[in-house]
């Protein structure tokens, strides 16, 4: 009888690992995340499989998700038709640079593979701290007259945020429309108080696409990342940085937080109010329309030619992870990285790779220390590799290191909300904008040489002294980095 029992169980298990391995080699994902999921649902047959149907299935294929993608192309094309005629004038503009050719390459993929329309009439002011950042946007909340609308991955409740909070209810008291977008795991400290307050004072604020649905349960682990902010269509934040305390002060784990934004005056602004138009009405099913919402720039000379890109799990590109590749294969004289991450795909990782061994100057900083141990334990796991090609890796001490910038040859440039990892490429909503002026790659530059004054470096000589069990470690962490 036992014997009988322990036949079916090994029979039912069998056909469990046919049809499981069947499933995913049909979902023909990369080949790193098809043995990743394999490994986990062979090793731990039931609580892989509810961690698969929780986190793991791909949204792509997703016809409520096929939707939304038809749904951000519409919004895209929203009141920005003006911009899409002016693409060859731009061009032309755009031609008059140095090394044309890159720059001709890099507008042509995130335009076939985003929709990422090139502007021109730009001002860019970066912040490399949260306090001068925070300021900046308090004031020009303060000095809205029509609209407010924000998207943010973290939405914590402390002294930063309650004050945001009054500014936002008095501004919706004036007559001032807010509305507000955050992702339920990113804020899942956000208080039910807090929330009712701010709708009972007008402002609508919802969690990114209705988490309470039976779909948007199962798809757990595609999470909103961006950090989105406009104000009257004219003025627009964006980068790396939440909207918390410890942004400004480092907060209870850190001495100090260390990060890069934009704020950003120009025709780029009209792209992130799509951007967010798109999440809006993917979420409340609310159109927002009308010419009130795409105003024309105003008081704006500057020449700062750029692009923002958009990348998520229902992208049919993954064109952030694109758009990095094709700026560390367009280095000639330098790449200067900064991630809190680093788990790069594959084509990342050889390109990077191949950069160093071609004698390319190559410069990672990551955070020396985390705030989540498994993705830095798996960081560890690539450096070897890099170190012996030429990269020069440094972990930053002076507190925690948030920012995600790409500098190339000192010209060209990638911030916004983007890690240089996996789930960054291939699991959050993410948002880059891609800068092509030498003023603002240099003032990066500069920032990233002051950077290295507060990192330890690892060189190979301290790499290779790192214990067995600590390596092994590591190259555990590294094989579940596909799913992480």
């Amino acid at each position: 009888m036992i014997s009988d029992i322990r036949d079916i169980l090994l029979i039912c298990y069998y056909l469990y690992l046919l049809v499981t391995i069947i499933y995913l080699l049909l979902d023909n994902r990369e080949t790193s995340a098809t043995f990743a999921w394999i490994f986990v649902l062979i090793t731990f047959p039931v609580i892989g499989l509810i961690f698969y149907l929780l986190i793991g299935r791909n949204r792509r294929k997703s016809h409520k998700y096929k939707k939304y993608q038809q749904q951000e192309r519409r919004c895209l094309n929203l009141g920005i038709e003006t911009y899409i005629h002016q693409q060859e004038e731009n061009l032309k503009r755009l031609s008059a640079q140095d090394d044309f050719v890159t720059r001709r390459k890099l507008f042509e993929l995130l335009y076939r593979n985003s929709n990422s329309l090139l502007t021109t009439n730009n001002a860019i002011q970066l912040f490399y701290t949260g306090k001068d950042k925070f300021e900046a946007l308090i004031a020009d909340l303060n000095n809205a007259k029509q609209f407010i609308h924000m998207e943010y991955f973290i939405w914590r409740n402390d002294s930063l945020t309650e004050q945001v909070k009054n500014v936002l209810i008095n501004k919706s008291r004036q007559g001032v429309e807010v509305r507000i977008l955050f992702d339920i795991i990113g804020s899942f400290r956000f208080k039910k108080a807090y929330i009712k307050q701010m709708r009972k004072n007008g402002i609508k604020i919802y969690p990114y696409d209705n988490p309470h649905s039976f779909i948007t349960v199962h798809s757990l682990n595609y999470r909103n990342h961006r950090k989105i902010a406009i104000i009257d269509g004219l003025i627009a934040y964006t980068g790396g940085m939440n909207m918390g305390q410890e942004y400004i002060d480092g907060g209870k784990r850190f001495d100090s937080w260390r990060d890069t934004h934009m704020r950003i005056m120009g025709d780029a602004v009209c792209l992130l109010q799509s951007i967010f138009i798109a999440s809006w009405q993917n979420t409340t099913n609310e159109k927002v329309a009308g010419i009130k919402y795409f105003p024309q720039a105003k008081d704006v000379k500057s020449y700062v030619p750029a692009q923002i890109t958009t990348s998520g799990p229902d992208a049919e590109w993954s064109s952030i992870e694109q758009l990095y590749f094709t700026l560390i294969t367009s280095a000639q004289e330098s790449i200067c990285i900064q991630s809190p991450y680093f788990i790069p795909s594959e084509s990342i990782y050889k390109a990077l790779l191949s950069a160093a061994l071609s004698g390319i100057k190559v410069k990672l900083i990551v955070t020396g220390k985390p705030d989540n141990l498994l993705p830095y334990w798996a960081a560890f796991s690539f450096f070897g590799a890099l170190l012996k090609a030429g990269v020069r890796i440094y972990h930053y001490q002076t507190g925690f290191m948030h920012a995600k910038a790409i500098i190339v040859d000192n010209e060209i440039c990638s911030v916004g909300t983007a890690n240089m990892d996996i789930r960054s490429f291939q699991l959050n909503y993410e948002v880059n904008m891609l800068i092509y002026d030498k003023t603002i790659a240099q003032d990066l530059s500069t920032h990233f040489d002051f950077d290295l004054t507060g990192c330890r470096e690892l060189t190979s000589e301290k790499y290779y002294s790192i214990k067995p069990l600590k390596k092994f470690r590591n190259s555990l962490a590294r094989l579940f980095a596909p799913i992480m």
